[in-house]
């Protein structure tokens, strides 16, 4: 499956309140990891070394998600996927997985040659 080109991302509002977000977070666990899957397979595509992932119900309040952490946030929804027999979004994120660790590998030779 090709990555689409140009293709925008909204931010996943959130409720403010802590107690509305527990029960949220529990009942919507999977959507909210679906958006990160769908966010970071956005920022590779377009190579962005940040990206908005939600922002809190009215308020300005917004979490973000660099470069850096991409593939940790990968690796830690392939586990929960796994531990919970989500086995059809595995390949999606192994695939997401290999994009980034062959662009680390080649930006690693490029500052190797330098």
């Amino acid at each position: 499956m090709a990555i689409e080109k140009n293709r925008s991302y909204e931010k996943y509002i959130l409720p403010s309140k802590y107690s509305e977000l527990e029960s949220f977070s529990k009942q919507f666990k999977f959507d909210m990891m679906e958006h990160v899957l769908d966010s970071i397979e956005i920022a590779i595509q377009q190579d962005l070394p940040l990206i908005e992932i939600f922002q809190f119900k009215n308020s300005d309040f917004v979490i973000t998600l660099s470069d850096r952490d991409y593939l940790t946030n990968l690796e830690n929804i392939f586990s929960h996927f796994l531990e919970n027999e989500k086995y059809e979004h595995c390949d999606r994120l192994v695939r997401l997985q290999k994009t980034l660790q062959k662009k680390s590998e080649n930006n690693t030779d490029e500052k190797e040659k330098l």
